[in-house]
């Protein structure tokens, strides 16, 4: 089957036609009305999370592309730059060549020319904007600001892009210069040329007079210090009347927030946060309609008609023996709370009714049936890409037993399926943490790759054991850590760092058992529990563990016992978390 007839591949969003992102994107549940606003924004998420999909479904390109599919006249009332940083312009190092002050300019040039390529390129497609627009004035006004004439015999926005790739041969070539001081001296900042940029089209464009210009950094972390000094200055900025700054950026790259004067932006003040991410998978929170919604849409670009719960069913005998074991567990519960303890009896229903299924079974019985939808998504840990990737695999099993039938007659992917690739999936990752994590994660040695593999391998026997023990909490999966000291801290941090490039752990934040502080809060990769027979739907607590026992876990496989290993208080609070 070829690969783009499967509904669910999960490329990264670059690599989509813009059609396909037109079709795929959820509109209503990603924040969009922070993107067209004229605040700055900082897009947070893990990879695969939806950062450079929601910014590129914003970029004027594919607002342009919507309007045309819906009809509608174009919109240049705010105008989406996507840049993406990924590239080998933002990459060049040649500024760790020179001196901090020249290393910092030429680095905010580099980015500078980056933004100004992506302006240009988008702006050379609007050409709407030209009518009754004199050109000569605009090459004139240019040619004064760049000090440089501009080449003439095409469109404008066509002779800046053409002008910027010239200083961007020029920089080259003058930084390669057989001297240790080679420096290219016509360097621009954000004021030489961008700024005056915008104001060029505002005065002498008249269809971008009131137009707002959105600059879409992303993979912003892929930066050097430098440039992401700099960007932060363009930040903080009090006039944005003429743009403003969409930055995304991965939790697990450190996004420092210091300017190039030796201030720092402010959250609130000088920008927003928005996190791409949800901790909470049950059928009552956004996440779970999102990815609900993000299902249907691809089902239906291949003629499918089937709500996602049906299109992924859960196994007839184990939502018959969840059933059995809930009923059970209501029984227990009333006798020991009684009828009119409906709170108390439902929070012990749901913390203990799966953790009964996954005890009763026999010693002996294979590992559970993992199915249905809710599973899949509980199963993606908060990560679309994570949802999609099983999806991919079950539906390229499903149709390459019948290769002469259209997708549109699939009408559901049968449990079994969705157990055995989901068991396969969940020994890659377990495979790949053992054989390969440490050639192919930066910074993870050989001795790092065994320590990281031991400690998810301690963690999953802790969680075994609170599983089958029947104490409270027993489905938690997530942990949080205590008793910090320093050399310990570090180690430990060293370790979680590695997983977290490698999308093994996430890190969240929740409300503490102190007085209802936030703490952050580690969430194994979920994928990685179906082949150690845990239960990945888990529970929103945390078990509580010491930095010296992670430590030790990672060293010798083993989780120390003690009393060490108690709970933090769950998110009670969140509606919907305990309704039957």
């Amino acid at each position: 089957m070829k690969l783009d007839m499967n509904p669910f591949q999960y490329e990264a969003a670059n690599n989509l036609p813009p059609e396909s992102i037109v079709e795929y994107y959820i509109d209503d549940f990603n924040y969009s009305r922070f993107i067209r606003s004229t605040r700055n924004v900082f897009l947070v998420g893990e990879r695969g999370s939806g950062k450079t999909m929601t910014l590129l479904y914003n970029s004027w390109d594919l607002q342009h592309l919507q309007g045309e599919r819906e009809d509608k006249s174009v919109d240049l009332s705010v105008i989406g730059i996507y840049v993406p940083c990924n590239r080998p312009l933002t990459y060049k190092p040649e500024y760790q060549l020179l001196p901090e002050f020249l290393g910092a300019v030429l680095a905010e040039h580099l980015l500078v020319l980056a933004i100004a390529y992506s302006f240009s390129d988008t702006l050379a497609n609007v050409t709407t904007v030209f009518d009754e627009v004199d050109e000569s004035v605009l090459f004139d006004e240019a040619d004064y600001l760049f000090g440089s004439s501009l080449p003439r015999g095409v469109p404008f926005f066509e002779s800046v892009r053409r002008f910027v790739q010239r200083e961007v041969r020029n920089t080259q070539l003058e930084t390669n210069r057989p001297s240790e001081q080679a420096f290219y001296e016509n360097t621009f900042s954000f004021v030489s040329m961008l700024a005056p940029m915008f104001d060029l089209c505002a005065r002498n464009i008249p269809a971008l007079a009131q137009s707002h210009f959105s600059i879409m950094i992303d993979d912003a972390h892929s930066l050097s210090s430098y440039q992401l000094r700099a960007l932060n200055s363009w930040i903080s900025f009090r006039d944005h009347s003429r743009f403003s700054f969409k930055v995304a950026a991965a939790k697990s790259g450190t996004m420092p927030k210091a300017t190039a004067s030796g201030g720092e932006i402010l959250e609130g003040h000088d920008y927003v946060t928005v996190d791409l991410e949800a901790p909470l998978h049950n059928k009552h929170t956004r996440y779970y309609e999102l990815a609900e919604r993000v299902v249907e849409r691809r089902l239906r670009k291949v003629g499918i008609d089937v709500p996602p719960a049906d299109f992924f069913p859960l196994n007839p005998t184990m939502a018959k023996q969840l059933e059995e074991s809930r009923i059970e567990v209501r029984k227990e519960a009333v006798e020991r709370f009684g009828t009119d303890s409906s709170k108390a009896v439902n929070d012990y229903v749901y913390k203990q009714s799966r953790a009964h299924y996954f005890r009763s079974r026999s010693p002996k019985a294979n590992r559970p049936p993992y199915s249905g939808f809710e599973t899949l998504v509980f199963l993606s840990t908060g990560v679309i890409r994570n949802l999609l990737e099983p999806c991919f695999w079950m539906f390229d099993r499903v149709m390459s037993g019948m290769e002469d039938q259209p997708r549109g007659s699939i009408k559901n992917i049968p449990s079994l399926v969705q157990s055995d690739v989901i068991q396969d999936r969940s020994q890659r990752w377990w495979t790949w943490l053992r054989d390969d994590i440490s050639s192919d994660i930066e910074g993870c040695s050989t001795e790092d790759g065994r320590q990281a593999f031991q400690l998810l391998e301690a963690l999953a026997d802790l969680f075994r054991e609170r599983l089958r023990g029947g104490g409270a909490e027993p489905t938690a999966t997530s942990f949080t850590m205590s008793g910090r000291s320093s050399s310990t801290s570090e180690q430990v941090d060293h370790l979680i760092g590695i997983l977290r490039r490698a999308q093994l752990i996430y890190i969240r934040n929740g409300p503490a058992k102190d007085r209802g502080r936030l703490e952050e809060y580690y969430v194994p990769n979920r994928m990685l529990w179906p082949v150690r027979g845990l239960d990945p739907h888990g529970q929103h607590a945390r078990v509580s563990i010491r930095v010296d026992d992670l430590l030790e876990a990672a060293k010798t496989g083993r989780m120390p016992k003690g009393e060490a290993h108690g709970t933090v208080v769950d998110m009670r609070n969140q509606r919907g978390l305990f309704d039957e």
